[in-house]
């Protein structure tokens, strides 16, 4: 009797270390399956490729505002919008090409600094990532002002030589000479404030989903480290980004506290 007790409570305790052994394996390998996917996904903001950001991320983070921060052909999209039916020429998209190059490598580095894997099955990956100039270097209110002035500048400044433009040679020769000068100054404004912008490193937090059917993970949003705390789900490229502005060091005592 002793003898068949013991053998149960052995089978029983078998039992109850085989399934704490499996779970912390299967719970290793969604740690490990997470900050796999995150750095797939950072190395691919980091490279612009958009095959792996498609292959790491979900639709809408793919299609959102911080992948498009890093996106050359989107950004020269958006610029060149209002240029509709209007020759470019030579020099000004060689100086749109350049800009837009800035953007293509303006991840300088980043370091996956720790991933929790949740109850509810979700994970996050935190991110410190080191940028050649902030975010919003050319969306600054500063920049803006700039901008205004130099276009109200170049408007009383040339319109008399517009209007003769138009007059011997028409007015969509005039008109597209206005364009190409104007995007001209845009373009000067814009490069003189990324060369002057020092590096600036953020926090982020990456939230990744399991897709069951292929055991893989995806990230399904970004948020800036300061949101993520918080708690209020706020994409990293739409909150203020000050409190995640730190330096290297700073970045990752943080990550390590």
């Amino acid at each position: 009797m002793m003898n068949r007790l013991k053998r149960i409570l052995a089978l029983g305790i078998a039992m109850v270390l085989a399934t704490t052994y499996l779970s912390g394996c299967s719970a290793k390998k969604d740690k490990d399956g997470a900050r796999e996917a995150a750095q797939g996904f950072m190395e691919a903001v980091k490279s612009g490729s958009k095959d792996g950001i498609n292959l790491y991320s979900s639709d809408e983070v793919a299609n959102g505002e911080f992948v498009g921060v890093f996106d050359s052909e989107a950004i020269k999209e958006a610029l060149t919008a209002g240029l509709a039916g209007t020759n470019m020429s030579g020099e000004t998209q060689d100086k749109l090409d350049e800009l837009c190059e800035k953007f293509d490598t303006m991840v300088e580095e980043y370091q996956i600094t720790d991933v929790a894997v949740a109850d509810d099955g979700s994970a996050t990956a935190y991110v410190t990532m080191k940028t050649g100039f902030p975010f919003d270097a050319t969306g600054s209110e500063k920049v803006h002002e700039a901008v205004a002035q130099a276009l109200a500048e170049y408007d009383e400044q040339h319109l008399e030589e517009l209007k003769t433009l138009s007059d011997e040679q028409g007015e969509d020769a005039a008109n597209e000479k206005a364009q190409n000068d104007r995007l001209m100054i845009l373009l000067d404004i814009y490069e003189d404030e990324i060369a002057s912008s020092e590096p600036v490193t953020y926090m982020l937090a990456l939230t990744l989903l399991k897709n069951e059917e292929t055991d893989s993970w995806y990230v399904s949003a970004v948020q800036s480290y300061d949101s993520s705390i918080a708690g209020t789900g706020v994409p990293a490229k739409q909150t203020d980004t000050s409190a995640t502005e730190v330096s290297s060091s700073e970045a990752l005592e943080k990550a390590d506290d």
